[in-house]
């Protein structure tokens, strides 16, 4: 399952706190959620080998600006040297005024 590997891919970063869909409360920061957008299989009208693309959105957030830009560097350096097959679709920048905290969104496409 490609969730369990971008875990695995992304254990190290944030001191291990990488949570699938949502964080729970009151976690310690800096931390990253990751969340399935999209899953599409490949279709072939022989039978190959099957693949699917999957979009997946990684959060990472923190206390400022510049640390939530930093771990989503760290995310980024963290799939590269990853097995992981995967194209940066975007980046975004958000601040959530409830929680006081930044954020920064990366969307990637995964074969698989």
């Amino acid at each position: 399952m490609i969730q369990q590997d971008l875990f695995t891919a992304l254990a190290g970063v944030a001191g291990g706190r990488v949570f699938p869909n949502v964080a729970p409360n009151n976690v310690s920061k800096p931390y990253v959620v990751y969340a399935r957008v999209s899953n599409a299989p490949e279709n072939t009208l022989a039978d190959g080998a099957p693949i699917e693309n999957t979009r997946l959105q990684v959060d990472c957030f923190d206390t400022t600006y510049a640390a939530a830009v930093a771990l989503a560097e760290t995310v980024k350096a963290a799939l590269k040297s990853s097995a992981i097959t995967h194209v940066l679709l975007l980046e975004q920048d958000q601040f959530e005024p409830e929680a006081l905290l930044h954020r920064v969104i990366l969307d990637f496409s995964i074969w698989h």
